[in-house]
């Protein structure tokens, strides 16, 4: 499917032939027929028809589950290769990112904003660690509301849905203009910052700068922002410096003797963390129970810092939750 230089009729021609061969099976999942190049291709086209104000909800969709038949073996992204592919395609340029815009509001159809909210997640450093800003800044809030309302009712259910939001957040506040239009409720999604691969670079920045994000969260106009990201850093607690985790504690403990800031929640910190436990207890086990070595060492070293963090913070609050 060469699709350089076509006509309307070309297209036309060209979207039932991808109708046909990006059809799903019975179960949901697409066969992949085509190149990845090819794929992106056909979709930038008919996002930029979408983002004008045409109906091409099928289309997009079917080109953006042809890219996501990749991910078999590949529950929290996708093979080298194609991310590779993605990353030197321009996901930055205004018609595509209209396009994006214009299928997430909430009366559009779940799949779609499904694998539309997907191909966010892949292409978020470009998105969010961009020199030039994407959208105008009266944009970003609705799109950070759009994204809060799918990802934080979706992410209960599924752990991929959990990884998407976290990982779109951790990008998000490294960008001193993002972070500024986060919506209120999206801050929650912190509660599965142990999802996202901590070696990631904007982990690594938010986590090297986690004071100063700090400071910036305090003079937010709601405290969702402080009392989510102050719950994250207690879950990355064992991979902080000696000078952040020296803070970190210093507000546990004056929020433990009730002079510190009301809207942390010691107790649910707490939760959060022994959720964690028990969620990659439950994975070691598993992976011990089939003799399967392959990230189990990975595993078994994040189980023994999040115990770790969570003592550290039980003697700080006694123990009361």
């Amino acid at each position: 499917m060469a699709l350089d230089d076509l006509t309307d009729q070309h297209w036309e021609v060209a979207r039932l032939a991808a109708h046909g061969a990006f059809q799903p099976d019975i179960d949901g999942s697409v066969q992949k027929e085509d190149e990845p190049k090819e794929i992106l291709k056909f979709l930038d086209y008919h996002l930029d028809l979408q983002g004008k104000g045409e109906d091409h909800h099928f289309s997009i969709e079917l080109a953006s589950s042809a890219i996501f038949a990749e991910s078999s073996g590949h529950p929290y992204g996708l093979p080298a290769p194609l991310l590779e592919r993605i990353g030197r395609f321009d996901c930055a340029r205004p018609s595509f990112v209209r396009g994006v815009r214009s299928v997430l509001p909430p009366n559009n159809p779940f799949r779609l904003r499904d694998k539309i909210i997907g191909l966010i997640t892949l292409m978020s450093n470009q998105w969010f660690n961009s020199p030039t800003s994407i959208m105008e800044p009266e944009e970003m809030p609705e799109f950070c509301e759009h994204l809060a309302v799918f990802l934080i009712d979706e992410a209960l259910r599924h752990p991929f849905i959990q990884w998407r939001g976290v990982t779109i957040l951790f990008e998000m506040l490294r960008s001193p203009e993002w972070r500024k239009h986060i919506a209120p409720r999206f801050w929650s999604m912190f509660a599965y910052s142990t999802r996202v691969d901590g070696a990631r670079e904007s982990v690594r920045w938010c986590l090297q700068n986690a004071i100063e994000l700090l400071e910036f969260m305090r003079g937010l106009p709601h405290g969702e922002g402080l009392k989510w990201w102050y719950g994250a850093l207690w879950l990355y607690h064992s991979k902080l410096d000696a000078t952040v985790r020296d803070e970190v504690e210093k507000v546990a403990r004056d929020v433990s003797l009730g002079d510190g800031i009301s809207d942390l929640n010691l107790g649910l910190y707490l939760n959060i963390i022994g959720q964690d436990v028990t969620r990659i207890q439950q994975e070691v086990d598993e992976l011990r129970s089939e003799y399967e070595t392959d990230g189990l060492a990975e595993l078994e070293d994040q189980l023994i810092a999040l115990e770790e963090n969570r003592r550290r913070l039980s003697r700080i609050t006694g123990g009361q939750q």
